[in-house]
């Protein structure tokens, strides 16, 4: 399955982004229903029904799916109990999983929430991926994978994204070397191979990422390392490729299956 995440496009709005994802011939979509900041504001998806009923409907006639809903954040003040409104949401949608991160520097809260997470995600028959950024408390492979072993909540898996793997100072070998069953859905885009440095993660995760083929990530060997069957979703912003949103998405959709191809075939 190849999902297009809502991050790729962030300023367009649940149905623009579902046509783009069919323009592009991606499998599914990721929509973003909570703000993934501290306050954690919701999208108008989740307290308009009309819109629901429209994107619903939209999903239905593209023959596409919801891979994902996002973003929700473990800060320091994250109450989980106040996200079931996101989970509603996903689940009338048929949403498949709900992306967590973490930002907490405590460990043992920032796990107990995630198990909280994935408590009540699983109320609405919803996944849970995990995901670590470099530049937040949550900053690698290992420690999101001994969080999540902590949690031991059997709906939640990894959620490994190329770029963050690779600035994070890992790669394809230590995602292989991963217990498969920890490991939920990837997400893939490319970047030049030199990092930006410490101060540069966050901006050029947001609006600086490139489509597979563009840069020098390792992404053939990202993927021959994510086990078989899993997703993947193309999760990069970029302001590289201009301003036409129907073209981007059309150039990101043909660059991954290139990949994707090349990889099956190899």
């Amino acid at each position: 399955m190849l999902s297009l995440a809502h991050l790729t496009f962030m300023h367009a709005g649940p149905l623009e982004l579902i046509s783009l994802a069919e323009a592009g011939g991606f499998d599914a979509v990721g929509l973003r229903l909570i703000d993934p900041a501290p306050e954690g504001r919701f999208f108008p998806i989740v307290t308009d029904a009309g819109l629901r009923r429209e994107v619903k409907a939209s999903l239905q006639t593209s023959g596409l799916t919801l891979l994902d809903v996002e973003a929700v954040w473990l800060w320091p003040q994250t109450q989980p109990q106040l996200l079931r409104p996101v989970l509603e949401t996903g689940a009338e949608l048929g949403a498949r999983n709900l992306l967590v991160a973490g930002n907490d520097p405590d460990r043992n809260r920032m796990t107990d929430r995630l198990a909280e997470c994935c408590s009540m995600a699983r109320e609405y028959g919803m996944g849970v991926g995990f995901e670590f950024i470099p530049y937040t408390a949550l900053n690698s492979l290992l420690y999101a994978s001994s969080i999540l072993k902590d949690a031991g909540q059997d709906n939640a898996g990894l959620l490994v994204d190329a770029l963050h793997l690779n600035r994070s100072g890992g790669d394809a070998s230590d995602l292989a070397a991963i217990d498969p069953g920890l490991v939920a859905y990837g997400h893939l885009c490319d970047a030049p191979a030199a990092s930006p440095g410490e101060d540069g993660l966050r901006t050029e995760a947001r609006e600086a990422r490139l489509y597979p083929g563009d840069g020098g990530l390792s992404l053939s060997a990202f993927l021959s390392a994510l086990p078989p069957g899993r997703p993947v979703a193309l999760e990069a912003p970029s302001r590289a490729y201009g301003d036409n949103d129907l073209e981007k998405a059309r150039r990101a959709g043909a660059a991954c299956r290139a990949l994707l191809a090349s990889v099956t075939r190899s």
